[in-house]
């Protein structure tokens, strides 16, 4: 099984201008949840609305609303896709995962929007009282109202919208998420013949990118990286099994040659394998 990397999320200052244009053209509640359920960002109007609050207030909770939102979560990342559903008050919403670098990131909600012209009956009969189901009513029609027949188109846009915002790559991971990919890989393939192109196969970026983000973070080549993690492993090899000959280290870590093995070694700790073993 693969050690997990550490994953940090960075929204770029165009999302928030995105989830505003969206939430004003459609006139729809956008919100974006971090894979832990907290709310990373949402349309600068964004708030909840009088019927929402009503309901929650009166007739459901917000402890049920939060395990919708948290269930519909799940079943988004389960399918991999957009899920549309009508939530306990009779409002629709969906919900999309937000994927980068094939790992969960968050997710996008559009929301608080209604596809029926009147309180669904369900809801109504939860009311005490005349006066609290007049409230109700009233706030229900003042919510954005979508032809059931323009849901779908609704529902692609919103598509459209996530995915925009993963391949423009306004969804980021912050600290160092390539650099922990390289460090994976090589830990993982340093004894085998790796090449440069693999590599950068292996993280989604060109050879380019990676030789420079190389250099720019460590000051060393791909070739220099390989042969200091070999080296480490050498050394290991060394504390931990003094029995093996230097020949029999070097071909466990990656170096056909014993020689080549001494003379590298020698050039990079400035002692050779034999006076490192004995020190």
């Amino acid at each position: 099984m693969q050690n997990p990397i550490s994953l940090n999320l960075i929204l770029r200052e165009e999302v928030q201008r995105l989830l505003d244009n969206f939430a004003a053209v459609l006139n729809v509640r956008v919100v974006f949840f971090g894979m832990d359920g907290a709310i990373l960002r949402c349309n600068t109007d964004s708030r909840n609305s009088d019927y929402c609050r009503l309901a929650q207030d009166r007739l459901f909770g917000v402890g049920r609303c939060l395990q919708m939102d948290a269930a519909k979560q799940k079943e988004c990342l389960r399918r991999r896709s957009i899920v549309c559903y009508r939530c306990h008050a009779g409002l629709q919403e969906a919900i999309a995962p937000v994927m980068v670098e094939s790992r969960l990131a968050g997710f996008i909600m559009i929301g608080q929007f209604r596809t029926s012209r009147r309180v669904p009956s369900a809801v109504s009969a939860l009311c005490k009282d005349r006066k609290t189901r007049g409230k109700l009513e009233k706030s229900f029609l003042g919510l954005p109202y979508i032809e059931p027949k323009k849901l779908d188109d609704v529902l692609g846009l919103f598509v459209v919208l996530v995915d925009y915002i993963v391949t423009r790559e306004l969804v980021g991971l912050k600290g160092d998420w390539i650099m922990e990919k390289i460090k994976h890989y090589l830990d993982l393939r340093a004894t085998e013949p790796v090449k440069l192109s693999e590599l950068a196969q292996f993280v989604g970026r060109s050879a380019s990118t990676v030789s420079h983000l190389l250099q720019s973070k460590y000051g060393k080549t791909f070739k220099q990286m390989l042969i200091e993690r070999r080296l480490e492993l050498a050394e290991n090899l060394f504390r931990t099994r003094p029995e093996l000959t230097i020949g029999e280290v070097s071909g466990m870590v990656g170096f056909n040659d014993r020689f080549y093995f001494s003379r590298i070694y020698r050039k990079y700790r400035n002692i050779s394998p034999r006076q490192s073993r004995g020190s």
